[in-house]
């Protein structure tokens, strides 16, 4: 036993010696537990009832998308209204109910709650780091959707070439380190021909915040030289390395790395507020 104590103790020191190299602390919470390690939780199944209305998350569930439950149902609407019109301008030969379908980073549900439609013909499954988000979800949208837990880490735990529509509506704005891992991972869990939505900030993002100086990112923004007339912004620029970071690519660096690994079908601005919607097949 004493042998045993001795090594784990070994072990933390070199942990704790590990964590204070480099620029770049290590993170070991890999998601956002729903409650501390010693607290306990209670969850109970309460789904809808067959044809009621989906119920509205908490308030607190809304990451700040709506000002009250009708706005925050009317905002996933018309994000999905507008992915599946951007996709289908994409001249992808998508059909989206014949193939699985993941929202990865679905937050409250905000998005995947207006895909009942395609839910009753197959899988649609939602994902994120959140613990509280999907523990709301999985007592309250299954049925329709199933919902997990998945880490920052790059891993999903789904097999080869399962889905048909893989979508991140502002989740690669947040990775730093690990989005090239991350656009790998997700082109493994798609099956050939399928497809990534995911939107991005870059150089048209920031062109309108500069034209809209009190958004809350541009204000958060200002001083930095990515919003200063004259310099040159970087190909990958990271603002904070934790849950709430931002992430700016420039066009040119996305379609380097993009291009052998995806057909790139479409580029579009704006498609998810200030952010740059990209369409991906896998070849």
């Amino acid at each position: 036993m004493r042998r045993m104590l001795s090594a784990l103790k070994a072990k933390f020191r070199i942990l704790l010696q590990l964590l204070e190299l480099g620029e770049n602390q290590i993170l070991l919470t890999k998601y956002f537990p729903g409650r501390n390690a010693r607290a306990g939780l209670a969850l109970h199944y309460r789904p809808a009832a067959a044809g009621a209305a989906l119920p509205v998350p908490p308030r607190d569930l809304w990451l700040g998308y709506g000002q009250d439950e009708q706005s925050y149902v009317a905002s996933g609407r018309e994000d999905v209204a507008r992915m599946l019109e951007v996709i289908a301008r994409s001249d992808a030969g998508f059909n989206p109910g014949a193939r699985p379908i993941l929202d990865l980073g679905c937050g409250g549900g905000r998005m995947i709650r207006h895909l009942a439609d395609y839910a009753a013909r197959t899988e649609v499954w939602g994902l994120d780091v959140s613990a509280p988000h999907i523990n709301w979800l999985k007592t309250r949208l299954n049925p329709p959707f199933r919902f997990a837990v998945n880490t920052t880490i790059p891993h999903l735990p789904f097999p080869d070439g399962h889905f048909g529509l893989v979508y991140c509506g502002s989740v690669f704005t947040h990775i730093d380190d690990f989005a090239e891992s991350w656009f790998l991972e997700i082109r493994r869990v798609l099956g050939r021909g399928g497809i990534l939505y995911c939107t991005v900030h870059d150089e048209h993002t920031l062109q309108l915040l500069a034209a809209q100086p009190q958004h809350p990112l541009a204000r958060s923004l200002q001083g930095h030289s990515l919003l200063t007339p004259g310099i040159e912004p970087a190909d990958i620029t990271v603002i904070g390395q934790d849950a709430a970071s931002n992430v700016f690519y420039r066009a040119r660096y996305l379609q380097a790395f993009l291009g052998p690994l995806f057909e790139i079908l479409s580029v579009t601005p704006q498609a998810y507020g200030y952010q740059t919607a990209w369409v991906l097949r896998k070849r």
